[in-house]
């Protein structure tokens, strides 16, 4: 699961789409792990969504995952 996590793009999925199958990865991956800290989900979640809308996020100041997934 973490390896499925960790290679996971947006693609043309919605946002919508790419939030669920990466917030059901975070959890199965944690399960074993428990060292998935909010940085890294939030670096991995960025990564993963599509440049536009990466590069549209990155200009706003998030400080949680909640947040960065309302920007996106």
């Amino acid at each position: 699961m973490e390896r499925e996590l960790i290679e996971l793009k947006q693609g043309n999925s919605s946002v919508s789409e790419y939030t669920m199958g990466f917030i059901e990865l975070v959890r199965y991956a944690a399960e074993g792990d428990d060292a998935l800290t909010e940085a890294w989900k939030m670096k991995k979640y960025r990564f993963g969504l599509r440049v536009d809308i990466a590069h549209d996020v990155s200009l706003q100041p998030v400080t949680t995952f909640g947040d960065l997934v309302q920007e996106a």
